[in-house]
C-alpha cells in the first residue's frame, strides 16, 4: 500500500472519529438551562388563627410585594405533575430542587389528598387543576399558585406529564428493572384505551404499560396514597440508578422530542435536554425523594392529608428551598393540625369546615 493511500485512510478514520465528538459538542451548545427569576412572591399577610407557640418567624411582606433574597448558586426548582387525562386530576405532584454545583437532586411529593386553604366543598390539592381547566384556566396556573402557598415560592419551571406520554417514555428508555412489592391488577381506562394490566410481585423488567400500573396502583397498600407515593419514589429511584449506571439515556433525543411535543410545560426542548444531562452527573445516592409530612384526617366526610407544619418547614428548608434565606411559618398559606386543633398560617378560608364534634 502506498504512503498516500495510507495517509488518506488515516485521514478518513480521524474524520470519522471526530464526528461523534462534534455531535456531542453541538448537543452541549444546543442544550441550555431555563431562565429563573431572582425573587419570589409572599402570600397574603398573616392573620393568626390558632397561633402555635412559639412563632419563630417574622411577619411576611405585604401582599403583592416581592421578597428580595439571594438565590443559592446553580440551584433550580421544578414542579412535576402526573395528570390523569380522564379525570384531569393531578395524582402525582413533585417539587424538585436541582443543585448543579453539588450534583444533587431532591424531590418532595405533595400527596394528592393534601388539605388546602380554600372555601370549597372538596379541599384536596389534586382537584385544583381540573377546577381551573373547567372554568377556562390552564390548570397549571391554579396548581402552581397552590403549590406556592405550600412551599413559599413559585417553582422556576413546570412540566405536566400525562399517562400515555409516561408509557412512551419508559418504552423509549427500554423499560425499567424494578422490584414490584405486591401483585397488581390495574384497569387502565383513558381516552385511547381500556384494558386490564396484571403485574406479578418480585424483581422484573417492566415495560411502559406495566410501569404505569405500578406507579398508579393504590389497592392493597395499608397506608393508602402515602404508601403508593413510597412505591413511586422507589420506581423513580430505580429509573435514575439505571440511567446513571448506563452512563447515558437510551434514545435521549427521541425522548426530548416526545416530551417537547406532549408536555404541558414552560421548558424548551433544550432545557429538557439540559436537565437530563444534570441527572447523569449525579450519583444515585444524591437523588433523593421525600413526602410532605402529613397525617390522615376525616373532615366533612372526606379523607385528607393534613400537614405537620414544623416538620414540613424543617424538610422544606433542608431539601427544597433554593434561597439563602430560610422560609418561615409566615411565608406559607396552609392548614395544619397541631395535635389539639386545626391551625392556619393565614386566616382560615371557610372556618366552619374545621369545626369538629
Amino acid at each position: 500500500m502506498s504512503k498516500n493511500r495510507k495517509k488518506r485512510i488515516l485521514n478518513i478514520a480521524a474524520a470519522a472519529a471526530l464526528v461523534p465528538l462534534l455531535l456531542v459538542a453541538a448537543y452541549l451548545v444546543w442544550e441550555r438551562p431555563p431562565e429563573i427569576e431572582e425573587t419570589h412572591e409572599e402570600p397574603e399577610p398573616t392573620v393568626m388563627i390558632a397561633e402555635p407557640e412559639p412563632s419563630p418567624t417574622p411577619e411576611p411582606m405585604p401582599e403583592g410585594e416581592a421578597f428580595e433574597t439571594e438565590r443559592q448558586d446553580g440551584v433550580y426548582t421544578v414542579l412535576l405533575v402526573g395528570l390523569d387525562q380522564m379525570s384531569m386530576s393531578t395524582d402525582t405532584i413533585l417539587v424538585g430542587r436541582i443543585d448543579t454545583k453539588r450534583h444533587e437532586m431532591n424531590f418532595v411529593s405533595i400527596p394528592r389528598d393534601t388539605l388546602i386553604n380554600v372555601d370549597w366543598d372538596v379541599r384536596k390539592i389534586n382537584a385544583v387543576y381540573a377546577g381551573s381547566a373547567q372554568f377556562g384556566g390552564t390548570g397549571i396556573d391554579a396548581l402552581t399558585n397552590h403549590v406556592r402557598r405550600i412551599v413559599g415560592f413559585v417553582p422556576d419551571c413546570y412540566a405536566v406529564l400525562d399517562l400515555n406520554t409516561f408509557i412512551e417514555v419508559i418504552d423509549l428508555l427500554g423499560g425499567v428493572d424494578f422490584d414490584v412489592p405486591s401483585e397488581i391488577s390495574y384497569f387502565f381506562d383513558d381516552i385511547e384505551m381500556r384494558l386490564y394490566v396484571h403485574v406479578s410481585p418480585g424483581f422484573q423488567h417492566l415495560d411502559g404499560l406495566k410501569s404505569m400500573a405500578v406507579v398508579r396502583n393504590r389497592i392493597g397498600y395499608t397506608g393508602g396514597d402515602l404508601a403508593r407515593i413510597e412505591v413511586q419514589h422507589a420506581f423513580l429511584k430505580a429509573c435514575a440508578e439505571q440511567m446513571i449506571r448506563l452512563g447515558n439515556i437510551p434514545n435521549a433525543r427521541k425522548i426530548v422530542d416526545l416530551l417537547g411535543e406532549n408536555l404541558q410545560t414552560d421548558l424548551s426542548a433544550a432545557n429538557i435536554a439540559w436537565f437530563m444531562r444534570q441527572m447523569l452527573q449525579c450519583k444515585s445516592e444524591n437523588i433523593r425523594f421525600f413526602t410532605l409530612p402529613a397525617d390522615n384526617h376525616i373532615l366533612q366526610g372526606y379523607s385528607y392529608a393534613v400537614m405537620d407544619v414544623w416538620a414540613w418547614l424543617e424538610m422544606l428548608n433542608k431539601y427544597i428551598n433554593p434561597f439563602e434565606t430560610e422560609i418561615g411559618y409566615g411565608n406559607l398559606n396552609i392548614i395544619y393540625w397541631d395535635g389539639f386543633r386545626y391551625g392556619a398560617t393565614v386566616g382560615f378560608d371557610g372556618p366552619w369546615y374545621y369545626l369538629t364534634d
